[in-house]
């Protein structure tokens, strides 16, 4: 390997470090003769003072720190806090003055493991070579070496409240100390010179390679930029983060007169914020311009509510507007297949915006927007100039059918589906009053709805969607044990007229007494054609059962949990029936109150009903 030029680098560091001179932040005693020499070492350690520091320490330092001090015995302002590195001199063993070992180790108690007890010994095995800092220990450890015999360099302060940062070598350290002083000096005046004005033509030759698809080696290039503190460089890599599910996307406080700002970042930023509370909305709102923050805090609410749409311009926008309508359907592989033909058409709100983020914000799409379609939404040439055909997205839409529901049935699950109904007519022939429609819930959020009613009522808040051709569904996650239950009533009946209807409902078993409970009926016209119910060993039907649907070749000589998934395929094939596991358990579908799953009680009928304090 090729021994490292540290003059060069040093003297770099030293002149625009001399440039960037601010008395208010730079002015440490000697700082304006530093400044005068334009040179911030001191000068050459010989090889004899080397080697009597190595005699001194009983050790041979590693090769980048000994070749580091025979150009300066010593460097002033390695990094922001660390104002004075030691020389051959002063040099020395940390010696662990304020017992950190014992910190660490009293912190973890009885759970101190070996890798714990060999970390928390960092300071008394170490050498310090911090010589003046604000309370920020600069470390070599002799026990973390590399093959080329490079010691490990480990950076701590108490006010970081963090564990040590490791850096591979003394090499290292300097040069991300030199980042360092890049990142706190770029936003002083004037801050230019031959590194910044590299680093920005980096940052514009990664733009345009994001905008290729090359995002990868964007990403690269814009996480250097990033440490050197160069202006874009962060905003760019969060675009491709935050599609890569690695980041947030939120960033709060600029003006939104910035179109990017406005109509990507603020979204994500709320999108980011905790869903309730008055304070958390007046925290954000307050990291905005005045003038800005009513705008702000509406967007805020349309996300908490569910109601914030994504909106963009020409031919992608169009296909926003129809990929969000199949979302809204239960058909997110539709939906991505919409989205991704039209990427190449995408074009960009500002010079900085190298893909269409906000479509994270929007409560439909967003959770189409997988990392795993996120990247192929990166690796896609877009904007302006994009030549290259968009990618394949994810194939074809997969057959999901019914069977996955048997693995996602911890709690149970209730389903109907009706025949030859688009799904905005499902609340209509299923819910409760005036089936008023919920916007765009998570499993979880409908699971944790309220359902009113009688107290003798069972209702649920349902989510609905389409069921493949010709087929409407409503689902829900908590069962119900229709085989105990002498007054269910199965949904479908009503909700068949002039066309038919199923139900299915699963309760998983809950003790020795309370066997797992199965239950699919169809229906006719407002009339019950026949049905099966399983609960534990015991099997009832009514009706004639298709062949291919009886209990007899769906159960036989497995139990409910085994042949569950039997009798889903069955039910699917027989009627061409299929549900997006992705739509139901990980994306949001609009939701309603469904009619009561059980009937009123009849003259000396008794129930029991459960209440929420």
């Amino acid at each position: 390997m090729m021994r490292f030029e540290w003059r060069p680098f040093l003297e770099r560091w030293s002149g625009e470090w001399a440039d960037a001179y601010d008395p208010e932040h730079d002015g440490l005693p000697g700082a304006e003769d530093r400044r005068a020499a334009r040179w911030l070492g001191r000068e050459p350690a010989d090889e004899a003072g080397i080697a009597a520091a190595e005699a001194r320490l009983g050790v041979t330092l590693p090769p980048s720190l000994r070749s580091f001090l025979a150009v300066t015995d010593g460097w002033h302002h390695a990094g922001t806090f660390v104002w004075r590195l030691a020389g051959c001199e002063d040099l020395g063993w940390c010696g662990d003055p304020h017992d950190m070992r014992g910190v660490w180790l009293d912190g973890a108690g009885d759970d101190a493991d070996e890798d714990l007890v060999r970390a928390a010994g960092l300071w008394s095995r170490s050498l310090q070579l911090s010589a003046e800092s604000d309370m920020v220990d600069v470390l070599l450890d002799p026990e973390d070496v590399d093959e080329r015999g490079e010691w490990a360099v480990y950076t701590w302060a108490p006010w970081r409240a963090s564990p040590p940062e490791r850096l591979p070598s003394f090499r290292h350290f300097m040069e991300d100390a030199y980042r360092g002083f890049h990142s706190m000096a770029s936003d002083r005046p004037a801050f230019a010179n031959e590194t910044t004005r590299a680093m920005d033509a980096r940052v514009e030759q990664a733009r345009l390679a994001a905008l290729r698809g090359e995002y990868e080696a964007a990403g690269e290039a814009l996480s250097e930029a990033c440490a050197f503190g160069r202006p874009g460089a962060a905003r760019l890599l969060e675009q491709i983060g935050v599609l890569r599910g690695t980041a947030t996307g939120a960033e709060a406080g600029a003006s939104l007169a910035d179109p990017y700002v406005a109509h990507e970042a603020v979204p994500l930023t709320c999108r980011a914020e905790p869903r309730y509370g008055t304070h958390q909305e007046e925290s954000l709102t307050r990291r905005y311009p005045e003038e800005d923050r009513p705008a702000v805090a509406a967007t805020l609410r349309a996300i908490r509510e569910a109601t914030f749409r994504y909106r963009a311009d020409g031919a992608f926008g169009e296909a926003v507007e129809t990929a969000r309508a199949l979302a809204r359907r239960a058909e997110p592989e539709a939906a991505w297949s919409v989205l991704a033909a039209a990427l190449p058409a995408w074009t960009p709100r500002s010079a900085d915006h190298i893909a269409p983020v906000g479509l994270l914000a929007d409560p439909y799409l967003g959770p189409v927007l997988t990392p795993e379609r996120g990247r192929v939404l990166l690796a896609t040439p877009r904007g302006p100039g994009a030549t290259k055909a968009a990618p394949q997205s994810t194939g074809s839409a997969p057959a999901d059918g019914l069977g996955w529901l048997a693995e996602e049935s911890r709690s149970g699950f209730r389903m109907v589906l009706i025949a030859d109904v688009e799904p905005s007519e499902v609340p209509h022939r299923l819910g409760a009053g005036d089936a008023t429609v919920r916007p765009a819930l998570t499993l979880g959020e409908a699971g944790l709805g309220h359902p009113g009613g009688e107290p003798w009522e069972n209702r649920t808040v349902a989510r609905f969607g389409a069921a493949g051709d010709g087929w409407a569904f409503a689902h829900s996650d908590r069962g119900i044990d229709a085989a105990t239950q002498g007054r269910f009533a199965s949904p479908a009946t009503e909700a068949s007229r002039g066309t038919r209807a199923l139900t299915l409902t699963y309760e998983p078993q809950w003790g020795p007494d309370l066997p797992a409970a199965f239950h699919f009926s169809c229906a006719e016209d407002g009339e019950q054609r026949y049905g099966l119910t399983v609960r534990g060993a015991s099997r009832t039907t009514t009706g004639e059962i298709p062949a291919g649907l009886a209990p007899a070749g769906l159960f036989a000589g497995r139990s409910l949990s085994e042949g569950l998934r039997t009798a889903l395929d069955a039910i699917a094939a027989h009627f061409g029936v299929t549900v997006s596991r992705e739509a139901v358990c990980h994306g949001r579908l609009d939701g309603f109150e469904t009619r009561s799953w059980l009937r009123e009680p009849r003259s000396g009928e008794s129930y029991a009903y459960w209440t929420r304090s």
